[in-house]
């Protein structure tokens, strides 16, 4: 059995198969940061934008009694994200399948807060989503916008060459479940809210890092979707897929993995 291939059978993807995308592994510090962005208040609603599994959510849920919402266009998503919200505190608990390229199925000012990460990208029509949110959030109400810039992925491999290219083939790929592809649209988010009725506050960049090679590291994660991805999309050949991840296996023998993404966060407000 090939290397990529024992990889992909040692990592417990059934789930993320069934999504049809990856689901990055919960990162505490990670989610935390997105989620103090909000400066949520205890008696808030709170919807969580492509909340995928639910690790935002429950991490909310967790920190402060408030209603919340999760919107996701998956039902796999939406089941994963019930059982991460299964007997957590605090009032409303509402999962909602819907394409978020559609309008949002809310009120108009409906939530105190909102937050999105890593759905941009995907949509048709980014400045449209943005507007929608405008809408369904209330005046004084707050937005945080937040997505990684594929194009910052960063491998310590054995071949430069070839990790370059993999990088830059699987940020401009459009994936079967992607209705658009921005790999790069990390770094203009502020210019998408710039375009919208909602004021920008802040703007916030956070590098993920990963040291080790392993199940459940961001990095191996990232690593073993990137392969899965451009093999599918017949973007790289598979035998030097699995001499690539070979390659990330030996270096993390000696200590020499690294992995490293950029998120950026823009903060808004709704006036």
């Amino acid at each position: 059995m090939s290397a990529l291939n024992e990889a992909l059978d040692a990592y417990p993807i059934a789930d993320v198969d069934e999504i049809g995308e990856m689901i990055e592994p919960a990162q505490p510090e990670r989610i935390r940061w997105m989620t103090g962005l909000l400066d949520a208040r205890s008696g808030h609603r709170i919807v969580d934008l492509g909340c995928g599994a639910g690790a935002t959510l429950s991490t909310i849920a967790e920190d402060l009694p408030v209603d919340l919402i999760g919107i996701d266009s998956s039902a796999a998503g939406l089941r994963m994200a019930a059982r991460a919200l299964h007997g957590t505190p605090g009032g409303l608990r509402l999962l909602v399948q819907a394409n978020l390229s559609d309008p949002i199925p809310l009120a108009d000012a409906s939530v105190n807060r909102a937050i999105c990460h890593n759905v941009l990208e995907f949509l048709r029509d980014p400045d449209a989503f943005v507007g929608e949110v405008y809408r369904v959030v209330g005046p004084g109400g707050r937005f945080v916008l937040s997505h990684s810039d594929f194009d910052t992925l960063v491998f310590a491999s054995e071949d430069l060459r070839l990790t370059r290219r993999l990088v830059h083939s699987y940020c401009d790929l459009q994936q079967g479940w992607m209705d658009s592809v921005d790999g790069t649209i990390g770094r203009r988010l502020v210019q998408i809210v710039q375009r919208s009725p909602l004021r920008v506050e802040d703007v916030q960049a956070r590098v993920n890092l990963s040291l080790k090679f392993r199940p459940g590291e961001l990095g191996y994660d990232f690593a073993l979707n990137v392969a899965r991805a451009l093999r599918t999309g017949g973007q790289a050949d598979p035998d030097e897929l699995d001499a690539w991840l070979a390659g990330l296996h030996r270096l993390d023998e000696v200590s020499g993995f690294l992995f490293s993404i950029n998120d950026y966060a823009v903060v808004c407000a709704r006036p």
